[in-house]
């Protein structure tokens, strides 16, 4: 069942209160949190709306590239997603964002990490030999800092999960908007943009 919920996520938890004058959505009942509280929280909803601050530019942007680095992981291959459901007893179907399996020559073996996983815990699967691609029940099951995700991305760690986030829209300074290209490639296509109401920049 699809929680009702909404996470408006921002830099600060202050912000995200500040911003919710700017998402008018009647039905849903939105729910402020910092990036940081939401990559730590496993009751968060899935379904966002990503609220940069809109102080300046460049810290909207920085916001962005941390939400896509700690949050916004993809589902693994449809077929990986489905052998891991066989493999739990779920008959669920994978979700939208699941890829197409690659050919066999390209297949790739992968870890699945159920529960927690602290910084310890990563640091020895990747130490055992383990398989690159790793894949997590949720993001917010991963307890590790940001300088841990760099430490692992620099050990070719790539992250996937089974319960992704689903950004439903992002809300943007004018000058955000202007800077698209900039961080189109950070988002999923075609999310709606709304206009931050009240911005620092212009």
């Amino acid at each position: 069942m699809r929680d009702g919920r909404l996470a408006l996520v921002s830099p600060t938890l202050a912000a995200a209160r500040e911003s919710r004058s700017s998402v008018r959505l009647p039905r849903a009942r939105l729910v402020p949190f910092s990036l940081g509280s939401y990559a730590r929280d496993p009751q968060a909803p899935l379904r966002i709306v990503l609220c940069p601050a809109g102080g300046s530019l460049e810290d909207d942007l920085r916001f962005l590239r941390e939400a896509r680095r700690r949050v916004l992981w993809p589902s693994p291959a449809a077929e990986v997603w489905s052998a891991i459901a066989g493999l739990r007893g779920s008959h669920d179907a994978p979700p939208g964002g699941a890829a197409a399996a690659p050919g066999r020559s390209g297949r790739r073996s992968a870890l699945l990490l159920e529960g927690d996983v602290p910084l310890d815990r990563a640091r020895q699967a990747a130490a055992s030999g383990a398989p690159r691609d790793w894949i997590v029940e949720r993001v917010q099951r991963v307890r590790v800092a940001s300088v841990g995700l760099d430490e692992l991305r620099r050990l070719g760690i790539r992250w996937s999960t089974l319960e992704p986030v689903e950004v439903v829209a992002l809300v943007a300074s004018k000058a955000l908007v202007s800077a698209r290209s900039r961080w189109r490639s950070l988002l999923p296509k075609n999310i709606p943009v709304w206009r931050l109401a009240h911005s620092g920049s212009k």
